[in-house]
């Protein structure tokens, strides 16, 4: 049978797959549960490792147009100390730079791309079941409609159908204790005094929440993207936070932030919109494949966003699982201990470093909050640019 992949999940990871597939000469169709929209979630940073897939996919140019270098870290307390600043992703360190951009940006230029090369993207498809046999595997969707091909990727997020239909009795993903609201805001106070600040991105640290916020678009530097961790106890469901009101919402993150340095404020009530959404975790997983079907981004190794590496990791996952893919010689199960084999210790550092950095944002006592600044402090005057290295130098070879 002619190599023909399924790909559920229209998000990053999964056009981006589409795209590696098409350049190594491997049929695939894109499968994604929503409707087409044009304007998906809030902002994300891609990091050097990120913005390199994109490079090899060849929407680099497009991000960096639209978005805006992340330069640097500012760390910050809430009355407004500086507690250290280091580089971020410098163009000067790592040829190509991080970049602060709107999610829907980056996805419109995949999508683009994938349908360019004549990729099928095919919408409203949420993943029902699944039937493997020893040469195809049936994905069946709950419109009633099925697809037929000799491998499927699930590409389908921290909350995978994909995991769920072949491991039912394996781990299933965590609240973490931290539920995240953001959005963007623009304000005339918003213009940066220079272009340092320009690229900079503010990570300020307080003793009951944290807030952070960067220039993402560099026709509008008077707009930025902003985010808070707020520590919650119990697991809110998405019907419940959904339904908050806006304005209500509002009032708790200004109560909560009251007394912060600005612009904290004026970018809380600049806001015309709040996503939220609580912060989940995924348990290491025994395998990431079964029979026909693998998993690769958030479906196998989710990781919190305190990093700043979930976009990045699921394009170097699709890159990585492409070029695997590029020897018809090589049998399927192979080629997916491969990816395993060579993925794993990767991302699951990075998840660790995420976990990490995630506890620094949860309430704290007022102690352990002057502990926190001072470890800060100190990371950042002895690391420095070091921080990220590790995780913003890895870089995958297409050719060869």
């Amino acid at each position: 049978m002619k190599p023909h992949v399924l790909i559920v999940g229209g998000g990053i990871a999964g056009p981006a797959l589409a795209i590696f597939l098409n350049k190594a000469g491997i049929a695939s169709t894109v499968f994604e549960a929503y409707p087409q929209v044009e304007d998906i979630g809030g902002g994300m940073q891609i990091a050097p490792n990120g913005m390199r897939v994109l490079q090899e996919i060849g929407v680099a140019e497009e991000v960096l147009e639209q978005g805006v270098e992340s330069d640097e870290f500012s760390f910050e307390n809430q009355q407004g100390k500086v507690l250290g600043r280091v580089p971020n992703g410098p163009a000067s360190i790592y040829e190509i730079p991080a970049v602060l951009i709107a999610r829907s940006v980056v996805h419109r230029a995949l999508v683009r791309e994938a349908e360019r090369r004549g990729i099928p993207i095919l919408y409203q498809k949420r993943l029902h079941d699944l039937k493997c046999n020893a040469s195809v595997v049936v994905a069946e969707f709950d419109d009633g409609s099925a697809a037929e091909g000799t491998l499927l990727i699930g590409a389908d997020g921290v909350h995978s159908r994909a995991r769920e239909l072949i491991f039912p009795e394996g781990p299933r993903p965590f609240y973490t204790g931290l539920f995240t609201v953001g959005g963007f805001a623009s304000h005339p106070s918003l213009v940066p005094a220079n272009r340092n600040e320009l690229h900079r991105m503010h990570m300020v640290f307080g003793r009951e929440s944290f807030f952070g916020y960067g220039r993402f678009n560099r026709q509008r530097p008077d707009t930025v993207i902003w985010w808070s961790h707020l520590s919650r106890e119990q697991d809110p469901q998405k019907q419940e936070y959904r339904s908050w009101p806006t304005e209500a919402l509002r009032r708790e993150l200004l109560a909560r932030h009251q007394g912060w340095q600005q612009p904290v404020a004026t970018i809380l009530e600049s806001a015309p919109e709040l996503l939220r959404g609580p912060v989940y975790d995924v348990p290491t997983l025994p395998a990431w494949s079964k029979d026909r079907v693998l998993l690769i981004g958030d479906a196998a190794h989710a990781t919190s966003p305190h990093a700043g590496q979930g976009a990045s990791l699921a394009l170097e996952d699709a890159m990585a699982l492409g070029k695997l893919l590029r020897s018809p010689a090589v049998h399927h199960e192979q080629v997916f201990a491969d990816f395993m084999r060579d993925r794993r210790s990767r991302v699951e550092r990075v998840i660790a470093e995420a976990r990490r950095r995630g506890d620094g944002k949860r309430t704290l006592t007022p102690t352990a909050a002057w502990i926190r600044d001072r470890v800060i402090s100190a990371l950042a005057r002895v690391l420095g640019a070091r921080m990220n290295q590790w995780m913003y130098s890895y870089k995958i070879v297409w050719e060869g």
